[in-house]
């Protein structure tokens, strides 16, 4: 069964690929975590260059056995502030993020280092999440987000997390070159539960799904505290000036 996750992130690839007119797609995806998505993305989308970016050791190592025996697939340790001396500015035509932004204590230089890789009229979509903040599972989640929000440098990097307003999103894709050209809501409360109960019917998470995708316009008119609420994970699409 793929996760709303994994759904998510081939709907992504499959919107940009329909723009580059079948040409192959060169994707950065930076902190990929496990990278688990991988081998089904790759089989789904042969001609796909994959590189991921991760920062935690577990997660990296991960990573590497996910993506073992897929050569059009590479992942690389360390933050996303750092050059990635194997690959010119401007090599890639999306580059993308999932549950990172939140997680992030320097958002303009992160966007910046996004952009710097970033083909002109490439695309950008970073997709956050805002369920720590707002729905915190234990005290210490509690704590960082609060320290994250009004005393960062307290927390270290593989430490930090914050409410992140995606009013300030689109400011900084702004200011780096990147026009926002629309947001997605996703990821409703106890998902993660939704799909082990649905386990043995993936049918209905791929409906899931498709009935989030159909519903954007009318989720994007709901006031923004609500919205946050019902759909605490944010994805913010732009794209680079040619």
């Amino acid at each position: 069964m793929k996760s709303l996750k994994q759904q998510f992130i081939e709907y992504v690839v499959e919107a940009v690929s329909a723009a580059a007119d079948g040409r192959p797609l060169r994707v950065l995806d930076v902190g990929c975590g496990t990278a688990s998505y991988v081998p089904d993305l790759v089989k789904r989308f042969p001609n796909l260059t994959y590189v991921g970016i991760e920062p935690i050791t577990a997660s990296f190592e991960k990573a590497l056995e996910y993506t073992a025996g897929h050569p059009q697939a590479t992942v690389h340790f360390g933050l996303a502030y750092d050059a990635l001396e194997e690959y010119e500015p401007a090599s890639f035509d999306l580059v993308l993020s999932l549950s990172v932004l939140e997680h992030v204590k320097q958002l303009p230089k992160f966007i910046a280092f996004c952009e710097s890789y970033l083909v002109p009229g490439g695309a950008m979509v970073h997709r956050y999440d805002l369920g720590h903040a707002l729905y915190s599972h234990s005290w210490k989640e509690w704590l960082h987000v609060r320290l994250g929000n009004n005393l960062p440098w307290l927390l270290p990097e593989t430490q930090f997390v914050r409410y992140v307003p995606e009013s300030e999103v689109r400011a900084v894709y702004e200011q780096h070159h990147i026009t926002p050209t629309h947001s997605t809501y996703h990821q409703m409360p106890n998902h993660k539960q939704l799909e082990k109960y649905l386990a043995s019917d993936p049918a209905a998470i791929d409906e899931l799904f498709a009935w989030e995708v159909a519903h954007q316009t009318a989720f994007a008119q709901l006031p923004t505290a609500v919205r946050e609420k019902l759909f605490p994970a944010i994805a913010v699409w732009g794209r680079k000036g040619e």
